[in-house]
């Protein structure tokens, strides 16, 4: 296996690669498009997305087309990135590929349950289907959640989902197959973490990977108590556990039982401190993670720890882009949209 000096070129082509992400300037330059097209031609004359949009009209793209190139771009980028020392027969840099499998089945799920037509699955490029234990092509055709399990033979999401209740009715109740893929998920990459790397490196990259997890379990806990008004008790049942990751330091939190007190509470933990007043909580908390990341990304010397922080960096640039789209489609003030939704 090379080693962590070894790779000190892929973490060099990782920071080259963002030093293309959209700046702020973009982003406000993006705003200022008056249709979805508009958008569209900027972005394909980015240096960013140019590849992605070369064979693409931008005068007839509609949006759910163009949020599929921008996904595509971005697994195209971390092919290459895994290729340039080899890195993808490590089983950890599947991360992002697995990430992807769980997407597509969760959207199937969804399908089944609300009886729509089978939704044609985001088409990966080669890299994907190659590597990936889910036949996408089946998968697409499973017309029911017992049909779905049966193409999953053989993978660990068919494990993940077989903990899950099938109602009378054949369907399974969503909310409880996302929290048993995105837990095993978790769960599966930390082994491949402790298998693949050991010592400091190690620890870096499972201190990203589950303060990630805190973050998502704490924005959760949040609206579970704001909108559904949950229980502590409840609210514990239906966060991500992962083994290795005790969420009692959390416990004060959980049980506060005013959505205001947790803000307030979260202000003073590493998870919110210097957080923005933007009164949307996935935003305050997504800014400072992001300030985390792109602080991991410029001083590590972590081939995978960086590999890690830039891809959850890109999945808030496409995060971006998208509500700024979403915002010129519908003509919505995009100048609160700067201060709301958008991280820079």
């Amino acid at each position: 296996m090379l080693t962590s000096s070894s790779m000190n070129a892929t973490v060099a082509k990782i920071r080259a690669v963002r030093g293309k992400m959209f700046t702020q300037q973009q982003y406000r330059e993006l705003m200022l498009k008056q249709t979805v097209p508009e958008c569209a031609e900027y972005l394909a004359q980015s240096p960013r997305y140019k590849d992605v949009f070369r064979d693409a009209d931008p005068n007839t793209i509609h949006r759910g087309y163009l949020e599929e190139l921008l996904q595509k771009a971005n697994l195209e980028t971390y092919n290459r990135l895994c290729g340039f020392q080899q890195l993808d027969s490590i089983p950890y840099y599947g991360f992002l590929l697995a990430r992807m499998e769980i997407e597509n089945i969760l959207l199937m799920i969804n399908s089944i349950n609300s009886d729509l037509d089978k939704p044609v699955l985001t088409q990966l490029p080669g890299y994907a289907i190659k590597h990936s234990r889910v036949n996408l092509l089946e998968l697409s055709q499973a017309g029911s959640f017992e049909e779905l399990l049966e193409v999953l033979r053989g993978t660990p999401y068919r494990k993940s989902l077989l903990k899950v209740k099938i109602d009378p009715s054949g369907r399974a109740d969503y909310t409880e197959c996302e929290l048993a893929l995105r837990k095993d998920y978790f769960e599966r990459l930390i082994q491949d973490v402790e298998h693949d790397f050991h010592g400091r490196e190690e620890k870096e990259i499972k201190d990203i990977i589950l303060y990630e997890v805190d973050t998502m379990n704490i924005i959760n806990a949040y609206r579970m108590k704001k909108y559904f008004g949950y229980s502590p008790e409840r609210i514990k049942q239906s966060l991500i556990n992962v083994k290795g990751n005790p969420m009692g330091r959390l416990k004060e939190y959980f049980e506060l039982s005013d959505p205001d007190d947790m803000l307030e509470w979260l202000k003073t933990t590493k998870y919110g401190k210097g957080m923005r007043e933007t009164g949307i909580i996935e935003t305050g908390i997504a800014d400072i993670r992001y300030r985390k990341l792109s602080h991991i990304l410029s001083s590590t010397t972590s081939a995978p720890a960086a590999l890690y922080a830039y891809v959850r960096l890109s999945a808030v640039e496409v995060s971006n882009i998208v509500h700024i789209i979403e915002a010129v489609r519908y003509g919505a003030d995009t100048t609160q949209l700067e201060h709301d939704l958008l991280i820079f």
